[in-house]
């Protein structure tokens, strides 16, 4: 049995919409799917067999809805309009979210309804479940899906979600809940525990407690390697960026590709060794301990990434290694630096 655990963290879960994707892509098929906060109603997408609609809930989320912001707000924040308008704005914001003593639950409340439809999630083959904190005892909860009246289901998975940020609502049996991260913000052991033998992690780096698991458990971990953004984020391109970097993030995992930041296609070690023969040592060395590598290939992967981010190539696409480092050599043979220089002695012609 396969298990989806699924981190909080806000806004960063968009990253687990592509992520999805790239695990559909593949043919990965999951028995069961448990998540905190975010990931509860990410969770609940999938497990009611909507999951490849993940990209485009995320991309039509109206964010000034689900967290009580003014649109103008929001356009300003984006734009970067650090004027007196913004100032004005900002403090509006605030100032209703303080007398509110937390942003309203309506845009989440809202939010839920819309995605979640309770009959196909409980009829689904895919299990479900999420972790919650009553605030009262400070009880943590572990609950799948048949541990939930039906009527209360779209309840539990916002009390999964109620970070501080949210004004404190009774949701469920007239008691107050806290968002799940406070006890388990990636709940792999939920899944474990019930028996699951192979369960792929995908992190968002959300706050609250990382609760450790078996080390002898078959757990695949997925995460990004570049920011999310804040858990409030407020940008529809950074949404954008994150699903993409879910997909690509999780493509490189699941098909054992190369890279660090980028993609590329698989290249064994003794691939990397050739083309560095013509280095001289002490070039190789400076490399080498400029960024604390062990091997050949890490070596050239991080030399070549630096570049790449240097240049600002695209992160969204499966590279070719030769035609990346003969790219470099024609475009930027000009560029006297030691690292540029490394690359351009590489020797990819044998």
């Amino acid at each position: 049995m396969i298990g989806l655990a699924l981190e909080g963290g806000g806004v960063r879960g968009s990253y687990q919409a592509g992520a999805y994707i790239a695990f559909l892509e593949c043919k990965i098929k999951f028995d069961a799917v448990c998540g905190t906060s975010i990931g509860a109603l990410n969770g609940a997408v999938i497990a009611s067999g909507r999951g490849a609609e993940l990209p485009r809930i995320w991309r039509n989320i109206n964010l000034s809805e689900v967290f009580g912001f003014s649109e103008k707000y929001i356009e300003a924040v984006n734009k970067k309009e650090l004027n007196l308008n913004y100032i004005r704005l900002s403090f509006l914001n605030l100032f209703n979210i303080l007398i509110n003593k937390g942003i309203n639950l309506k845009g989440l409340k809202e939010l839920v309804n819309h995605q979640i439809n309770t009959d196909e999630l409980l009829n689904s083959k895919i299990d479900f479940g999420l972790v919650t904190v009553r605030l009262k005892d400070l009880k943590p909860f572990y609950l799948f899906k048949k541990d939930m009246d039906k009527e209360k289901i779209k309840d539990y998975i916002i009390a999964s979600c109620c970070l501080p940020i949210f004004k404190m609502e009774k949701l469920i049996d007239d008691h107050y809940y806290l968002d799940g991260g406070f006890y388990d913000v990636g709940p792999v052991n939920m899944l474990l525990e019930k028996g699951y033998k192979k369960v792929y992690l995908v992190k968002i780096h959300g706050v609250g407690i990382h609760r450790k698991y078996d080390n002898d458990a078959d757990v695949v971990v997925i995460e990004p390697k570049r920011s999310l953004g804040s858990v409030i984020e407020l940008d529809p391109k950074r949404i954008d960026e994150n699903i993409k970097m879910g997909y690509y993030d999780t493509l490189k995992v699941l098909k054992s590709l190369d890279g660090y930041n980028y993609v590329f296609k698989v290249k064994q070690d003794n691939f990397y060794q050739k083309i560095n023969q013509k280095i001289p040592k002490y070039e190789y060395r400076r490399i080498k301990n400029f960024f604390n590598t062990k091997t050949s290939k890490e070596t050239t992967l991080k030399a070549i990434e630096y570049i790449m981010e240097k240049e600002e190539f695209n992160y969204y696409q499966i590279y070719q290694i030769k035609k990346v480092i003969k790219k470099i050599k024609k475009e930027y043979k000009n560029k006297d630096h030691f690292i540029y220089n490394y690359i351009k002695k590489l020797r990819v012609f044998f």
